[in-house]
């Protein structure tokens, strides 16, 4: 393993601010990046996958699953498991210097890093950030950015891939997690690092997982096991896993969001992953001060529980859940945008 500085700048009451990307290789003879072979040697290697963590300084859970992918990732290295002369690039975190805080964006101006993608090295601070990490996955076949929402509340584990810009290739599948959607951008999109991979010819995915600001260790070696698959898949590395998930995939328009109809206390009746049928009750709102059942929130149509609200007080029109229908069209129309979670909808 050789482990580089991506990006670096003084900070004026902290140390500095160094993003750390660490890269794996093995050449035709097994001689290994770090041990026998030095950054000079990278050259030689095809850019096969980068993988990017916590860009929001609230994203713990992101950076955790990067730290033990590097942990995995030393130990097949360790094995001889490493396809010769294909380049591994991980970047655990960041924004450390927002994480020190616990702080969601930028500790400056708080302004968003994956909001300023492909960035400008002559910039403002976070272009400058942004600049550096797009530089260092540039070129690479594959781009994983493990990221988060802005809403509060849990999500089944999936992946997501943006449709109609750039490169459409699409390997989501390989992950074996129970979903892929597919994502219409919109202005909104066009200065994140998946949109920008894919605008210059990397294949690109983002995954979620459940947690964000907190661990979940099973959701984490959850989707650690996933991008091991799929770099096992993509003939990466030599690391045969079990199969995972026989992913389903549709557009993300075809969740159907359930909104609460009045303000109050959220009791959710439900969990991710059930299986409700139309007209099931999946959730109460009950009046904060009496503590009446005020409205029971139903189903309306049978499917899985993809989304789930976390927040103990909801307000009218807040987004409860979203259900994945029991049949979905592979072969929705892509073109339309609409999505509840899109801030642009």
């Amino acid at each position: 393993m050789l482990e580089k500085t991506v990006f670096s700048t003084p900070l004026p009451y902290r140390d500095n601010l160094e993003v750390k990307a660490f890269l794996f290789g093995m050449d035709d003879q097994g001689c290994k990046l770090g041990d026998e072979l030095g950054i000079g040697d990278i050259k030689g290697f095809e850019k096969a996958i980068c993988v990017v963590g916590g860009i929001r300084g609230d994203e713990v859970q992101q950076t955790f699953i990067c730290a033990n992918l590097v942990h995995k990732l030393r130990r097949i290295e360790e094995r001889g498991n490493l396809v010769p002369n294909k380049l591994i690039a991980v970047v655990p975190c960041v924004n450390t210097a927002s994480m020190n805080i616990r702080k969601r964006f930028w500790v400056g101006d708080n302004t968003d890093v994956n909001r300023m993608m492909p960035g400008y090295d002559k910039g403002e601070t976070t272009q400058r950030i942004a600049a550096g990490v797009f530089e260092e996955g540039q070129g690479f076949s594959y781009g994983v950015h493990l990221s988060s929402y802005y809403l509060e509340g849990n999500y089944l584990p999936h992946a997501r891939i943006m449709v109609g810009v750039g490169l459409q290739d699409n390997h989501g599948a390989d992950f074996g997690l129970p979903y892929v959607l597919r994502h219409v951008p919109g202005s909104f999109d066009t200065t994140t690092l998946h949109y920008n991979w894919r605008l210059w010819d990397t294949e690109a995915y983002t995954l979620y997982t459940m947690e964000t600001k907190t661990l979940d260790y099973e959701a984490a070696d959850l989707m650690d096991r996933a991008l091991l698959r799929f770099m096992n898949n993509r003939g990466i590395i030599d690391y045969p896993g079990h199969g995972g998930f026989l992913s389903t995939e549709f557009s993300e328009q075809a969740l159907v969001p359930v909104q609460a109809g009045c303000g109050g206390f959220f009791r959710p009746l439900v969990k991710l992953g059930d299986i409700v049928a139309g007209g099931d009750v999946i959730a109460q709102v009950m009046d904060p001060l009496r503590g009446e059942v005020k409205e029971s929130i139903t189903a309306p149509n049978g499917g899985v529980i993809f989304f789930e609200c976390r927040t103990p007080l909801v307000y009218e029109d807040t987004l409860a859940f979203q259900i994945v229908p029991r049949s979905v069209n592979k072969l929705d129309a892509d073109e339309v945008r609409g999505n509840f979670l899109d801030p642009e909808a």
